[in-house]
């Protein structure tokens, strides 16, 4: 609960729009209590064919009568109980008197005597005041004063129904600001995670939390601002009219309230842990839907189409089970209430007939009404009860949205919260451009080492929802012991197995990872020490699969270098050979729209605007990632020619396990099983490793 009421706080800020929201809650409320109150004049007065004058003066005379008897009989009463009370009134006589517990009674009597009496007292008083207003203003026939109440209630109701609109539309409004805001600390958060977490979580959990989890805390905003705002209102201006009633009676229809509460909080707390189960089975589902679309050209040649129905259709029956036992808590909260309710409702009227038919004002030693009351005002205090009971199940049934909220307010914060395993210094050092060297000083990495430590922070931060991490007890290291230098303006090629660490080697020196072990410097000042916008500046990166966005070839180049000319996006198009076909063969030129992915585009054209965008940004370190490995020989022919003409005067590391990229290279360095196997240039490795040379001569054979 406290993750929702941070997000309730962030909506603080919009006081105006709560204000409103608010009032119109107050008016409403008011409204509701007051259409209620109009069921005492219709019982009293029209439908017994009277108008409001006779029924103003008949109410005084009969207050006059009652104050007549009820002092007549406090009169008698004191007459025989005088001469055996003290000065206090207490009686004198010994509780073991047998008459004892009569005149108890009868001193009882008299003082509900001298309290009605006084009662009416100041009752024909303010009513004698009214007389000329009620003879002024009020209908002159029955049927009018009949028409004229119905008035009221129509106008009352217009009145309400604008409120009612008025405060649906703000608290709504506040849901969706609230939201709107969390949306982007969100994003931001998200944007700044490590890309390791990326890697291992995928983007479908994310993508969960940014829709579902959005609109479910949206919801649940909006319904704190609206129904767990407007309803307790409207209830309590009904209450507050039983309680004008007789307060007596209202406090006898609050038995079963405890026992009530009790049982909708024990309901409430299993259904936020069912919700919170529901929303990770929609994770589920969005990783199944986006892995099977994603392959859906390996689905259909290999004719996977029923399998992946299949596993589908097993984590959507996952989500179902899920989803119906939120349904089954969520619906056992509204019937429950409702019982309970009625036993209230049933137990008030059985109570109140008894006082309306006796005319008594107690029952047994206990006072419940400080005067008879009449069948209006029982038939009133009825109506207040059940206009009570609408808001009160409306409560109830806004538990399932309000636990939604909640539950989803824990997962948008998990994220908001989570510390980022790659972070900068709190006095980072300056560094301007790199100029020296890159340094692997005795570097190790592991990925269960990282995610052990992880699930440590999670256990700290979110134990309440989590169970224990299954810890990896012997840790598989990806890389051990590197020791490398790579001088400024240096091509280096890494070759190796799969699995030997070259691409992992690689991602060190943006810091998408950080090593378990060692230190990554870069012109002796180790990585970490730097601030990640000064160390990524000077860092290009082309990776095995190009990276496009939905927009203009033209925007996709410029990326990250907005500031630069037209005539600049054009030299850098021609130096990657990418001018050519961006003029000639897409139908607008550099404002043609490349898809999403870059999906209208070849992968030879992909990969010579991802070149261009690398050449526009001009860094001085250059890093490629098999960037070649999904290209055409003639696509990669232009690709090296483009980055022979760049590579001068910076550092460049290129992994691959194309030969044709190591003619670019100054260096190679061979890695198998996490380790540097050797190091040396073409002539040397093709003299002397049996690799290099078994890579050269399956090449040759593959041609």
């Amino acid at each position: 609960m406290s993750n929702f009421w941070r997000a309730i706080r962030l909506t603080f800020k919009y006081r105006i729009t709560i204000t409103v929201t608010l009032l119109c809650a107050l008016f409403l409320a008011f409204f509701w209590g007051a259409n209620i109150t109009a069921v005492l004049p219709l019982v009293e007065v029209s439908f017994q064919g009277k108008t409001v004058s006779q029924y103003w003066v008949e109410q005084i005379e009969a207050k006059k009568e009652k104050i007549l008897s009820l002092r007549n009989r406090a009169e008698e009463l004191h007459r025989e109980l005088d001469p055996i009370l003290d000065e206090k009134g207490r009686l004198t006589l010994s509780r073991r008197d047998e008459t004892y517990s009569g005149l108890q009674k009868k001193l009882g009597d008299l003082a509900d005597a001298e309290s009605q009496a006084f009662f009416y007292e100041k009752s024909v008083l303010w009513f004698e005041r009214c007389t000329p207003l009620v003879d002024r203003w009020t209908p002159k026939t029955p049927f009018g004063t009949v028409a004229a109440l119905m008035a009221l209630v129509m106008a009352g109701t217009l009145i309400k129904s604008v409120f009612t609109f008025c405060h649906s539309y703000f608290s709504s409004k506040i849901g969706l600001l609230g939201v709107y805001e969390l949306r982007e600390t969100f994003f931001r958060k998200a944007i700044e995670l490590e890309v390791d977490y990326y890697s291992k979580e995928g983007a479908a959990g994310l993508m969960s939390r940014f829709t579902n989890d959005m609109s479910a805390l949206s919801g649940g905003i909006s319904v704190f601002y609206g129904r767990l705002m407007r309803e307790p209102l409207k209830l309590f201006a009904c209450l507050i009219g039983a309680l004008m009633v007789s307060w007596q009676l209202l406090i006898a229809t609050f038995i079963f309230i405890p026992f009530t509460a009790w049982i909708i909080s024990a309901l409430a707390r299993k259904l936020k842990k069912v919700v919170r189960n529901s929303m990770q089975e929609m994770v589920s589902m969005y990783k199944r839907i986006g892995e099977s679309f994603r392959a859906i050209r390996i689905v259909k040649v290999f004719n996977q189409e029923k399998n992946e129905e299949e596993r589908f259709r097993k984590t959507n029956d996952a989500n179902y089970r899920r989803a119906m036992k939120t349904t089954k808590y969520g619906s056992m909260i509204s019937p429950i209430t409702e019982t309970l309710g009625m036993t209230i409702l049933i137990t008030t009227i059985l109570l109140g007939a008894w006082l309306a038919i006796s005319g008594q004002t107690r029952i047994g030693p206990i006072p419940m009404a400080s005067h008879p009351l009449t069948l209006g005002e029982i038939i009133l205090f009825y109506g207040f009860l059940i206009g009570a009971s609408d808001p009160a199940r409306r409560l109830s049934d806004i538990a399932v949205q309000l636990q939604s909220g909640v539950s989803a307010a824990d997962r948008v914060y998990e994220i908001i919260d989570r510390q980022n395993t790659i972070c900068e210094r709190p006095d980072p050092r300056p560094f301007d451009r790199h100029r020296e060297k890159i340094t692997f000083d005795h570097v190790s990495f592991s990925y269960d080492v990282e995610a052990n430590r992880i699930a440590d922070e999670v256990q700290k931060t979110e134990k309440d929802f989590y169970a224990p991490a299954k810890r990896i007890e012997n840790p598989r290291y990806v890389l051990r012991g590197i020791n490398l230098e790579v001088p400024f303006g240096e091509t280096l090629a890494i070759i190796g197995p799969s699995g030997s660490g070259k691409s992992t080697l690689l991602s060190m020196i943006p810091r998408f990872i950080d090593p378990t072990e060692g230190v990554v410097s870069i012109d002796g000042l180790p990585i970490t020490d730097l601030r990640l916008f000064d160390l990524r500046r000077e860092i290009g990166l082309i990776s095995q699969t190009p990276i496009l966005f939905d927009g203009t070839v033209e925007e996709n180049i410029r990326y990250g270098t907005e500031g630069k000319s037209f005539e600049e996006v054009v030299d850098a198009a021609k130096r990657a050979y990418a001018h050519d076909f961006i003029t000639k063969e897409l139908a607008e030129g550099y404002s043609t729209q490349v898809g999403q992915g870059g999906s209208l585009l070849s992968g030879g054209q992909m990969q010579r605007i991802s070149i261009a965008r690398a050449i526009l940004k001009n860094p001085r370190i250059l890093l490629l990632d098999e960037a070649t490995s999904q290209i055409d020989m003639q696509s990669e022919l232009l690709f090296h020619n483009a980055l022979r003409e760049f590579i001068g005067n910076r550092t460049t590391i290129i992994v691959t396990h194309r030969t044709g990229a190591l003619a670019l290279a100054d260096r190679i360095v061979i890695m198998r099983d996490g380790e540097i196997s050797q190091i040396g240039t073409h002539s040397e490795l093709l003299a002397a490793n049996s690799y290099y040379q078994g890579l050269f001569s399956s090449e040759n054979r593959a041609d």
